[in-house]
């Protein structure tokens, strides 16, 4: 008898058998042929985004870092669970995250950013083995994860450090998916795949809360994917139940809380909810050059046909373009509200349901063409890959064009890093830094993001810059104060009277 491993006396593996190697090498010869569309996906989408590991922390990132080097590792998890830290909303486990990056790599961006990418690629994959397991179409799978992987839509996202919690609750979002697709599928026989669903659910909660959106998202799949509870409706209702309690406890607790830090002044329901589901609808479509704030015409009509589009593949596609149309809805509905600014980052959990829409509708023109004539099957098949070639290229060029804009503006923050570590390399805890005429002026970036860029540089410091006549109007105080004045070349040290006798 042939064993595959040859053991010691002890069960200790010494080596493979070629028996065993040839068919594990086999496996993975099948598996690569069968699935080679994600490894491209994967590849495409890495090079459109790997240019972006280049780039220094933006502004809100400094925020980020800086909260954890000035309050330490467990002060600035204990803020974060209690609300107490600068950083808007309650996301412990993407504080949890950021913490650990900040010990890990510090002050290079390129790890922070790094780990953005990675969940984004696992989003992919997930996102193609949902499509594809569902579908049984491995192609229409590798389309929907091209989609998500390279759309322009969230061109400043994917590596975008502060962006990690809409990016980290999409792959947890898209595996909770996954797990209760497969418990139904398999005739719920596995319960440990129902838990994982859930606590799935919950992981994307804990690092973005308002994923608990998507809990109607999980019950409707289970609701169209599984059979037992067809004859025994209670099994739908004790199903739904973990994912309505969460989703039902944060939004009461939402409701009742009076925290500055879930809510702020320009957020709320009114009819600019209805032009913001516009620009959204119309962006994720046609991702070109900014997000607007208000939809023109055009941006209208694409808005009206990506609705009908997804309101036709609801009432007629398959049951996963029904999660998918759901999902479309509930992902923009936690921003919608937001009156006076729109993001990308914001489009980035609906791109993840769009792509799927997108694909179903794209693979069911080519499949009624290329079957329509024999003669066609060739044409129609070089026809469908120039196409997604087609897309996948102008959503890339979009992507990497945007994000190489926001490289740009990460410049500036680099510089200030820099030049405040070059004049001083370390400064007595409370000081303040007052720059003199610098670049970084505007009272938004002063708000938070300046006095960062000193947290981040030297813990327990911070830093503003404002124009000197500023200064002669009202005079800060030169206790514990350095005083920076901005020239040709960059930063460099003055006596505070220079700066507060100037008129």
């Amino acid at each position: 008898m042939k064993f595959p491993v040859t053991v010691t006396a002890d069960g200790m593996p010494l080596r493979w058998s070629r028996t065993a190697a040839s068919s594990l090498a086999s496996d993975v010869r099948r598996f690569a042929l069968r699935h080679w569309s994600l490894a491209a996906a994967l590849a495409i989408t890495f090079i459109v985004h790997a240019p972006t590991l280049r780039y220094f922390f933006n502004g809100d990132d400094l925020v980020v870092a800086g909260s954890v080097r000035y309050s330490g590792t467990g002060g600035y998890l204990l803020d974060t669970l209690l609300m107490r830290d600068i950083v808007p909303s309650w996301r412990p486990l993407t504080g949890l995250v950021y913490a650990a990056e900040w010990n890990l790599f510090g002050l290079n961006a390129a790890g922070w950013r790094a780990v953005n990418l990675g969940f984004h690629l696992a989003a992919l994959a997930m996102l193609y083995v949902l499509v594809a397991r569902v579908t049984r179409r491995p192609a229409v799978g590798a389309i929907a994860a091209l989609i998500f992987g390279v759309s322009g839509a969230h061109f400043d996202t994917v590596t975008y450090i502060t962006a990690l919690p809409h990016v980290m609750a999409t792959f947890f979002v898209l595996a909770s998916l996954l797990a209760i697709v497969a418990y139904a599928q398999d005739g719920e026989r596995n319960a440990s795949a129902f838990w994982h669903s859930f606590a799935l659910f919950a992981l994307a909660f804990l690092s973005n809360e308002g994923s608990f959106v998507y809990a109607p998202v999980v019950v409707l799949a289970y609701l169209l994917y599984a059979r037992r509870w067809r004859a025994a409706p209670l099994r739908l209702v004790l199903h739904a139940a973990p994912f309505v309690a969460l989703a039902a406890g944060w939004l009461s607790f939402y409701e009742s809380c009076s925290c500055q830090q879930l809510k702020f002044e320009g957020y709320y329901w009114g009819p600019h909810v209805f032009t913001n589901y516009a620009v959204y609808l119309s962006w994720i479509a046609y991702p070109v050059r900014h997000v607007p704030l208000t939809p023109d015409a055009l941006r209208w009509a694409l808005a009206a046909l990506v609705a009908g589009g997804a309101a036709l593949m609801a009432a007629r596609g398959p049951h996963l373009a029904r999660v998918a149309v759901l999902g479309l809805v509930l992902a923009i509905l936690p921003f919608a509200p937001v009156k006076i600014w729109t993001a990308s980052r914001y489009t980035y959990s609906a791109v993840a349901f769009f792509a799927p829409l997108a694909a179903i509708a794209a693979y069911a023109a080519y499949d009624r063409v290329r079957t329509s004539r024999r003669w066609l099957r060739v044409p129609a098949t070089a026809a469908g890959l120039l196409l997604v070639a087609a897309v996948a290229s102008l959503y890339g060029w979009q992507t990497y064009a945007q994000d190489s804009r926001s490289g740009r503006e990460a410049d500036r923050w680099q510089l200030l890093v820099n030049e405040l570590r070059r004049n001083y390399e370390q400064v007595p805890p409370g000081t303040t830094i007052w720059i003199v005429d610098g670049p970084w002026t505007n009272p938004m970036w002063n708000y938070a993001w300046v006095p960062s860029a000193a947290r981040v540089a030297y813990g327990d410091a911070a830093a503003f810059d404002l124009a000197r006549a500023d200064y002669a109007a009202d005079p800060p105080s030169t206790d514990r104060a350095l005083f920076l004045e901005w020239t040709p070349d960059g930063l460099r040290p003055i006596a505070a009277p220079q700066v507060l006798a100037h008129e």
